[in-house]
């Protein structure tokens, strides 16, 4: 068995744990990162689907790192595809669609405005919905720092209170424009607006991590098409892979470890004293460290936390207040498809993130009075199971009804509208329910024998069913006023969670209720710092996360460098 000593280890430098591992390494502390993947260059990149799109091969193996999904505590867990996350250096920003959202300033206190507007009765009495420990201008200006030093493209709405034309009118307060214009609108992004626009919506160019212009020494976005699911072969896309990590290593304090599988936290008492973790050749290795990060995606956040069970802490580590595991969340997608006679859209062509975006019917921006739901979802053109290449988007379009998906009635169908139909998507919120939760499957394990993590979730709530059906009709409203032909449904999941997990290790201000307190340090071990989307207390409307895990990630940098080395071990104090 091998062992190492520093200053700091990081578990995942992903959207989280790059940004912490270069920001502390700046500081002088050494720092090392664990990735269970490989450290990719921008030349390793192909315009494959078969490998990037259909095997997903920048994704976990579900044979040899699976994940179970049962509906209910009574169900038998079967495993299922629907990973999010990357498995190398960088994590899912490798292969994101790079869409860039700051939540809105209600986000953060979803239940204290939910009832000051409509009582506490309209929050259904099995949620688990709370405030966030901390303000959106709390957190403003690391949403500023992570979209200036990453780079993100997009047009402001809100300069400092003032409302700006042709971004979004309902964003939050922003002290600076965006470091780089939107991205060129695309044919599906033009006739999306125009539609809007005739229902007197306000639609709006979407924030990307993408580069609309020559930008830190990268290339400027050469729209291939091949984005979502893809790494950038030019680097245009914003990823902790071309961004954090060169920064981490010109400081000559951090040191990567690839092919590293990270089992268990190792502790002390009240303290965090390394991990130990299984080298590539399947070696048994140990770091001990001053300072434990873990920094995964939601799954493996919470079960090396489980799997870290000490005698003081028997239902996992930095678990004394019970909430390991719950309030799982994901965004729920709704789609409308039409097609068109009179014009081409050519909805594959281009990066995934060149759409356009109306925030009208997202969290409480429209009046939810009389409607028999709460929180709304953000409804954009292009939805992402359609980004993926010529070959992708064919395969991901679901028949309108009556249409086969074999024969002679699909070929004619496919050969007429293949560059003539449009996707309109609503990513609606999820509320977090205690219920929903991640544990340890006792039936499945991975190729390192260790339990599989296990979802236990369904969508399929009163509250959740109401605000689908809801945005459906106005996706449907929203197609109509384009001038398509003809409009249909896509067909609903069957419950499973869909697109960006969060929760499972919540973030609140009382650690009876709570695993991290506001700066993702565990109430139990203050040497150790749990990151990601594993800390949301709620969804953050129906924006993607990834930038507010970054700006989060940035906070807890700041927190460490700035507060804890000042008094090491002991609580950040806000």
């Amino acid at each position: 068995m091998a062992t190492e000593k520093t200053d700091v280890v990081i578990v995942g430098v992903g959207a989280a744990g790059g940004i912490i591992a270069a920001e502390l390494a700046k500081a002088g502390m050494k720092v090392i990162g664990l990735e269970r993947g490989p450290r990719l260059k921008t030349e390793d990149f192909q315009l494959d689907e078969l490998r990037y799109f259909q095997r997903l091969d920048l994704r976990p193996n579900p044979k040899r790192q699976p994940v179970t999904w049962r509906p209910n505590a009574n169900a038998r867990a079967n495993r299922t595809n629907e990973q999010n996350n990357g498995n190398q250096a960088g994590g899912g920003t490798v292969h994101y669609g790079t869409l860039s959202w700051r939540m809105h300033e209600s986000d953060f206190r979803a239940r204290s405005a939910t009832v000051e507007r409509y009582g506490a009765a309209a929050i259904p009495q099995d949620s688990s919905l709370v405030d966030w420990p901390l303000s959106y201008a709390d957190l403003e200006p690391f949403y500023d720092r992570a979209e200036y030093e990453l780079g993100v493209s997009g047009k402001a709405g809100n300069l400092k209170g003032q409302k700006v034309d042709g971004g979004n009118p309902h964003e939050a307060p922003r002290a600076r424009e965006y470091p780089m214009p939107p991205l060129q609108v695309d044919q599906a992004g033009a006739t999306f607006e125009s539609g809007a626009k005739k229902l007197g919506l306000h639609p709006f160019p979407s924030p990307r991590a993408i580069t609309s212009q020559t930008y830190q020494g990268r290339p400027a976005c050469s729209y291939c098409s091949f984005c979502q699911s893809f790494g950038c072969f030019i680097g245009a896309k914003s990823s902790i892979l071309v961004t954090k990590l060169p920064e981490a290593d010109t400081t000559g304090n951090f040191k990567l470890i690839t092919g590293a599988m990270c089992y268990r936290v190792n502790s002390k008492d009240d303290r965090a004293t390394g991990v130990s973790y299984y080298g590539p050749d399947g070696s048994d290795n140990t770091i001990e460290a001053e300072l434990v990060i873990v920094a995964p995606f939601i799954y493996d956040n919470t079960r090396l936390l489980l799997l870290s069970k000490t005698e003081k802490f028997p239902n996992g580590l930095a678990n004394s207040s019970g909430q390991l595991g719950r309030h799982l969340m994901a965004h729920i997608g709704a789609r409308v498809f039409a097609t068109y006679d009179d014009r081409r859209i050519n909805i594959f062509m281009g990066p995934s993130a060149q759409r356009h975006t109306l925030d009208d019917f997202n969290a409480d921006n429209f009046d939810h009075g009389g409607l028999s739901f709460i929180r709304g979802g953000q409804i954009s053109v292009a939805p992402a199971a359609l980004e993926a290449g010529p070959i992708g988007t064919a395969m991901n379009l679901p028949m309108p009804p009556g249409t086969p998906r074999w024969g002679a009635a699909y070929r004619d169908f496919m050969a007429k509208n293949f560059t003539r139909y449009l996707g309109i998507t609503a990513q609606t919120e999820n509320l977090p329910y205690a219920d929903q939760m991640i544990d340890l499957d006792p039936n499945e394990r991975d190729a390192w024998g260790l339990p599989a993590p296990r979802m236990t979730y369904d969508w399929r709530r009163p509250n959740e069913r109401a605000r689908i059906e809801y945005l459906q009709n106005k996706l449907e409203e929203v197609a109509r006023a384009t001038g398509a032909t003809k409009v249909w449904r896509a067909p609903l999941g069957q419950g499973a969670p869909g697109a960006h997990h969060e929760g499972g290790t919540r973030m609140g201000s009382d650690p009876k209720t709570s695993v991290v307190n506001r700066y993702s340090q565990s109430w139990d071990l203050p040497n150790l710092f749990v990151v990601g989307s594993s800390t949301f207390p709620t969804m953050g409307s129906g924006f993607n996360p990834t930038l507010t895990i970054q700006a989060l990630a940035y906070l807890t940098a700041d927190a460490i460098v700035n507060k804890y080395r000042k008094s090491p071990g002991a609580l950040v104090q806000a």
